[in-house]
């Protein structure tokens, strides 16, 4: 999930710098008709962290990614057993020729588990960008949605810590001091459409298994080891409509 996330937020970065512009030179900004006020642009923000934590399609996702994961490692763990077992071999072998052979089925078996593990990452990262693409798709919609729904001209998203203990971690608030990009220090509780998208991308997007059945994310089983309303109102599911 952190990986993910990760990336997330590296492309909906460069995705906003992408999409500011700059008037160009001599174009005159403009103008508001004469005894009209100028109309106070209405802002909205969301945790990013919190709305990826809490939406169960990517909980699903990351679940599915590690399964696959480990289904794929299976001969990486047998073959790291051996290679274990061929070590104790090579250090206890006293006869030389033995122990060039030992020592050559050893370096094998390093090139094949290396190769494996690189095919593995191949698929594996090619699958997450995938996901990362529909994830993105979905929030960008459902923002919108709510933006438009609401008369919000800007909305912003955010990392931020999601947890009371988290809050207090001294390595999250460093990390706030040196921002990569503007980072709100408050938030009004009318301006947060965290809670309001999370809830609307679980009603629009639920995770559903291969057969189109509705998974309950908190109720996935343990994998193997090594290998969370306000703010604006939500808006209709268009594929309702």
């Amino acid at each position: 999930m952190i990986r993910l996330f990760r990336r997330l937020a590296a492309g909906l970065a460069a995705l906003a710098l992408a999409g500011l512009s700059v008037p160009a030179q001599g174009q005159q900004p403009a103008t508001t008709p004469q005894g009209t006020a100028p109309s106070r642009p209405t802002i909205a923000v969301f945790n990013m962290a919190a709305v990826m934590r809490d939406y169960g399609k990517a909980k699903y996702q990351v679940y599915l990614l590690n399964k696959k994961r480990e289904e794929l490692s299976k001969d990486i763990l047998v073959w790291r057993s051996e290679l274990a077992k061929l070590q104790q071999e090579y250090q206890q072998q006293q006869v030389a020729e033995l122990r060039d052979k030992i020592g050559k089925q050893m370096v094998e078996l390093s090139r094949k588990i290396q190769d494996r593990e690189a095919e593995v990452n191949r698929i594996l990262n090619d699958e997450a960008s995938a996901i990362i693409s529909q994830l993105y798709d979905e929030i960008k919609l459902v923002v919108d949605k709510t933006a438009e729904m609401n008369g919000y001209h800007i909305v912003f998203a955010y990392p931020d810590a999601v947890t009371a203990e988290e809050m207090k971690n001294p390595m999250i608030k460093e990390l706030k001091l040196k921002p990569s990009a503007a980072q709100p220090f408050y938030v009004a509780r009318q301006v947060d459409l965290t809670p309001v998208l999370i809830q609307t991308l679980n009603a629009w997007y639920p995770p559903k298994d291969a057969q189109g059945n509705i998974v309950d994310v908190n109720k996935l089983p343990p994998l193997g080891q090594g290998v969370t309303p306000t703010g604006g109102s939500a808006p209709a599911n268009p594929t309702q409509r």
